[in-house]
C-alpha cells in the first residue's frame, strides 16, 4: 500500500499513536497499519450512508459512488498531520497539486464521510 504519511514523530502519528503506548515511535509498519484502519472505517461509515465504496489498498485509497464516476479519498499530509483528502482526475492544464481538496483530519472520519456523499449526492444531480 503507498499511503502519503508524515515523517516519524509528527504531530499526528504521535496522536494517533499515544494510545497504545509509544508516541513518536511510527515506524514504516505502523504507519501503514494505521493507514488500512482509517481507510476501513471510512470505508464503513460511507457504506452507513448508502454509499458504494471500493477499498483499493495497495494505494491506500477509498472508491466512493459509481464505477463511472467515483469519488477517491486518499490520506495525505496536510497542515502537519494526516487528512483525508478528496481526489479527481486530472485535467488539462490543471496542476497535479490542484487535483484534490483537503476534508478533514484523519481523526475526523464521519467529517470526510459526510463531504464525500454529499459531493456524490450533487454530482448524481447533475446527471
Amino acid at each position: 500500500m503507498t499511503v502519503e504519511t508524515p515523517a516519524v514523530g509528527s504531530p499526528s502519528l504521535r496522536c494517533a499513536l499515544g494510545a497504545t503506548g509509544t508516541p513518536g515511535t511510527a515506524g514504516a509498519a505502523d504507519r501503514v497499519e494505521l493507514a488500512g484502519l482509517a481507510l476501513r472505517g471510512l470505508a464503513a461509515e460511507l457504506r452507513s450512508r448508502g454509499v458504494e465504496v471500493r477499498e483499493d489498498g495497495a494505494f491506500g485509497a477509498v472508491d466512493a459512488g459509481p464505477r463511472a464516476r467515483p469519488q477517491r479519498a486518499l490520506l495525505r499530509p496536510h497542515r502537519g498531520g494526516l487528512w483525508w483528502w478528496m481526489r479527481w482526475p486530472l485535467q488539462d492544464g490543471v496542476p497535479p497539486s490542484l487535483a484534490g481538496v483537503p476534508l478533514s483530519p484523519v481523526a475526523r472520519t464521519s467529517d470526510a464521510a459526510r463531504r464525500i456523499a454529499g459531493a456524490l449526492s450533487v454530482a448524481v444531480g447533475d446527471t
